[in-house]
């Protein structure tokens, strides 16, 4: 691993974590304490960590678990970034594509965005199926499953079997939580569910606000590294961004 390369992983564990020490970063990175110990002074010099008695920790918060709220909730929770992000999704359909559209109110608000486009949905979400069920240009097919209230999702075991046959050009998903290069959910049936359309899609993207950088939350279901573009709003920091574009595209 180069200098550059393994100075850039300490920096987001500690963002990960909040703080590293000199023997756990060793040993995750494969190499000596001392040059470790070098690493982060040249790191605190640089203001990119805070050098303390045997580590470092992070100059930034520390990621926050993520909370779960009800889907009504979340509809009013940063509406004008949602928006902005689900502008930009719709922008990039194109007639004739086959798109899943996940789990969100980010996804919920891609659907009030189509317009005429004359797409194929597949989508888990009864919130997005309902926007498009008197879409006339949309042939829309809802997954069957057991539905979560909570969430207004439909998941588990029939959904995934109705997902394995199809084929699929674009994924949308929203996510609980990012820490680079970690995609976080909060259900793991969910996040299973998310993984495998993830899996399916040629081309795949995230949308998330601005406030789920640098948010924990229990399950990491995916990597950046496999996705091709984070679609978020203009709030969010150069230190956020700097963070995705190690590993993906970011668009705001």
């Amino acid at each position: 691993m180069l200098k550059v390369q393994r100075q850039e992983e300490i920096v987001r564990l500690c963002n990960s974590t909040g703080l590293l020490t000199v023997n756990e970063a060793a040993e995750l990175l494969s190499t000596s304490p001392m040059t470790i110990r070098r690493d982060l002074e040249e790191l605190a010099r640089e203001g990119r960590i805070e050098r303390v008695r045997g580590g470092a920790k992070s100059v930034m918060n520390v990621p926050q678990m993520a909370r779960e709220y009800p889907h009504d909730k979340k509809r009013s929770q940063h509406y004008a970034e949602k928006q902005h992000i689900a502008k930009l999704a719709a922008g990039l359909l194109r007639d004739g594509d086959a798109v899943f559209l996940g789990a969100g109110t980010t996804c919920e608000l891609i659907a009030h965005n189509l317009g005429e486009k004359a797409i194929i949905i597949v989508t888990n979400s009864l919130s997005a199926f309902e926007v498009l069920k008197d879409n006339p240009y949309i042939e829309l097919y809802l997954l069957g499953g057991l539905y979560r209230r909570k969430t207004s999702v439909l998941y588990g075991h029939l959904t995934e079997e109705a997902l394995s046959s199809m084929s699929i050009d674009k994924v949308f998903f929203g996510v609980n939580g990012i820490c680079a290069p970690d995609v976080m959910g909060h259900n793991i049936d969910i996040s299973n569910l998310q993984r495998m359309a993830l899996d399916k899609g040629r081309k795949r993207y995230i949308v998330a606000d601005s406030s789920k950088f640098f948010r924990r939350d229990l399950f990491t279901f995916y990597s950046l590294e496999q996705i091709d573009a984070v679609i978020t709003d203009p709030g969010i920091t150069p230190e956020q961004r700097a963070s995705c574009e190690q590993y993906t595209r970011v668009m705001c």
